[in-house]
């Protein structure tokens, strides 16, 4: 990673501003990878903003809530409005995805110098107009990332920025069964020196009791789509992170090797895929439009619906358990 942090140095040595932006239905590995980047930038001596639409900040937790009130630096947020304001030469620096139309704010690309990082297998809809692009699927996650990164430019994180980096990892390895190498081992350990507190971690991992039970109810409708995969339909609206956690939850059940979930977005038909290892539901979504890692992978539809969608990833199950 030497090499690479090398050359994010040498990036950010050669701009004033830094707009930091996650993907849409920001989960605690984007708003985690986003602060702790704008730690390492401002630490540069440069000024920093991260792209956050206030209707995705009201989306989480009041835990979550409270802790960015509990920071002892104060981030700067900008929005579709007010980021026209900022001056000097801008870069923006996407995290969590590579993806346009996964994007906050799609159009501020268009405007400006282009950095992507990320931790997905590359999806044919990647941004393509960029100054540098590194993606590495092999990682937990960007907070994994984001930790080493402050670690190479000396600097202790705030407490509660290290704190979410720490959840970040914790959700997208799904508490360290997914995705973990020691190296992800050793990054929470090195933000557990930093000052993470597991106490406030946990605050940060939890959910209504309504919210609870959404999903509960969902997961009480799934069903085997073959005798070690599980699938679940929401005809309802829902979100990624929605979707992620119910894949994410159906692996803890006997039998149960990989998951499918599928749901309405705003705009689209939403999958979330999950697996233990042995099936590589990457493969499937590539097959749907999507990508992802072998045990972590989703996609999103718009030309389909909920019945069609369905139907398209049982086929493909079929025919993988055909072929397997």
């Amino acid at each position: 990673m030497k090499h690479l942090f090398q050359k994010l140095n040498e990036i950010i040595n050669e701009y004033d501003s830094f707009i930091i932006m996650g993907h849409k239905d920001p989960d605690l590995d984007s708003l985690g990878s986003s602060l702790g980047l704008y730690e390492v930038i401002e630490s540069f001596g440069k000024k920093a903003y991260i792209f956050l639409n206030d209707k995705h900040l009201e989306r989480y937790n009041n835990n979550i809530r409270q802790a960015l009130e509990k920071m002892e630096k104060d981030v700067v947020c900008v929005n579709e409005k007010s980021y026209k304001k900022i001056t000097g030469k801008t870069l923006v620096i996407i995290t969590d995805t590579h993806i346009e139309e996964r994007l906050e704010y799609s159009k501020v690309i268009t405007e400006y110098d282009v950095v992507v990082l990320d931790h997905h297998i590359k999806n044919k809809k990647y941004i393509k107009d960029t100054i540098f692009t590194y993606m590495d699927s092999n990682l937990s996650s960007m907070s994994e990332l984001i930790t080493y990164y402050a670690e190479y430019v000396n600097i202790d994180l705030d407490n509660v920025i290290a704190t979410i980096l720490l959840a970040g990892i914790e959700i997208d390895t799904n508490g360290f069964n997914l995705k973990t190498t020691s190296r992800t081992y050793e990054a929470a350990s090195i933000l557990m020196e930093m000052g993470a507190d597991s106490i406030l971690k946990q605050e940060l991992l939890k959910e209504s009791k309504e919210d609870y039970l959404k999903r509960a109810t969902h997961i009480g409708g799934s069903f085997m789509a073959a005798d070690n995969i599980a699938m679940c339909v929401i005809n309802k609206n829902v979100t990624t992170k929605d979707l992620a956690e119910i894949a994410e939850e159906l692996l803890n059940f006997e039998d149960v090797e990989a998951s499918f979930v599928v749901g309405k977005l705003e705009d689209s038909i939403g999958v979330s895929a999950r697996s233990l290892g042995e099936i590589d539901v990457s493969e499937f979504m590539k097959k749907l439009g999507g990508g992802g890692h072998n045990s972590n992978a989703a996609t999103q539809i718009k030309d389909k619906n909920l019945k069609e969608v369905r139907q398209d990833i049982i086929d493909l199950i079929k025919e993988y358990k055909i072929n397997d």
